[in-house]
């Protein structure tokens, strides 16, 4: 390398896998084409029966990824965070989630890493981005809603992150996996509420990523209010699996960070756990603008689900 030319920074692309052999080599074949210059890429598959891993073996002989150990399934909250703790143990200055079955565009990394090179100082800083929306033959759908107000209060109730738009830098993989928790709502949501809480968010309106649609997505994004009012009824109201509390991803973060949660994040912290157990924070809490979601609908929808301790 000439003089005077610095060396790029290391970025480690993570991809979590399972029964994703419909879409894989495509999504591979996208990031062999990033135009970023130092990209690794490491994946784990959680636990396919299709023939996920043969493709993956084969990619691996080529020397184009690295697989990590083990394949039993953990969810994909938790294998990503499999992937996260092993790429802090590297020299990897940047990471970025991804999943199986999209189409990146070939500037996506490098849209990324310098949108956080021009955060100031050593913070812990997390890039996430807009999304196109496709369909399985990668179809114009339309795009990922704006965020609005992104901030502390919206990720304790809404994750504004999604997950395979987002690229951590350093100090943002070492406070994340400082503190990995064994019960999440979904690793993108525990990123965006660590990095709401410490560190800088950059989103970036400008779609680098064909966010593709079909039958079987683990998360997808809901195309109309019917659909998207379903869904939410279903994981509020519905039992099992599929029913997932806010308030206990709080909680984590209130046990996991405690005393190190700057003082006006810790005092709506404590307001929105505390609900939980009183009615007079439930409606301190629902008249209060410590919390939002992004657009009114939902944010209603919000305010009856803690009034109801639902939440």
């Amino acid at each position: 390398m000439p003089l005077g030319i610095a060396k790029p920074a290391k970025v480690t692309v993570l991809l979590s896998t399972y029964n994703g052999s419909k879409f894989l080599e495509e999504q591979l074949n996208s990031l062999y084409q990033q135009t970023y210059p130092d990209i690794r890429i490491l994946v784990r598959d959680d636990g396919s029966v299709d023939s996920t891993r043969s493709i993956l073996d084969n990619e691996q002989a080529k020397g184009r990824i690295e697989i990590l150990a083990g394949h039993n399934n953990l969810g994909p909250a938790l294998s990503f965070f499999e992937l996260l703790r092993s790429a802090a143990s590297t020299g990897t200055e940047y990471v970025a989630f991804c999943d199986q079955d999209d189409v990146w565009l070939p500037e996506k990394i490098a849209h990324a890493v310098l949108a956080l090179t021009g955060v100031t100082g050593n913070s812990p800083a997390m890039y996430c981005s807009r999304s196109e929306i496709v369909d399985e033959h990668l179809e114009h759908i339309g795009y990922t809603e704006l965020p609005g107000k992104i901030g502390f209060g919206n990720a304790l109730v809404e994750n504004a992150a999604t997950g395979c738009t987002i690229v951590l830098n350093r100090k943002a993989v070492e406070l994340v996996v400082e503190h990995l928790p064994a019960k999440v709502l979904m690793h993108d949501w525990w990123c965006y509420l660590v990095m709401a809480c410490f560190g800088e968010i950059v989103f970036s309106a400008c779609p680098d990523i064909r966010y593709r649609q079909h039958g079987n997505n683990t998360v997808g994004i809901a195309s109309n209010m019917l659909y998207r009012l379903g869904r939410k009824l279903r994981r509020f109201f519905g039992s099992g699996e599929g029913r997932q509390w806010m308030s206990e991803q709080a909680i984590s973060l209130l046990n996991a960070f405690g005393d190190k949660i700057p003082h006006s994040r810790r005092a709506v912290l404590n307001k929105f756990v505390g609900a939980k157990s009183s009615l007079r924070c439930r409606f301190q809490l629902v008249f209060s603008g410590d919390i939002w979601r992004k657009n009114w609908f939902d944010d209603l929808a919000l305010r009856i689900l803690i009034l109801i301790n639902r939440f």
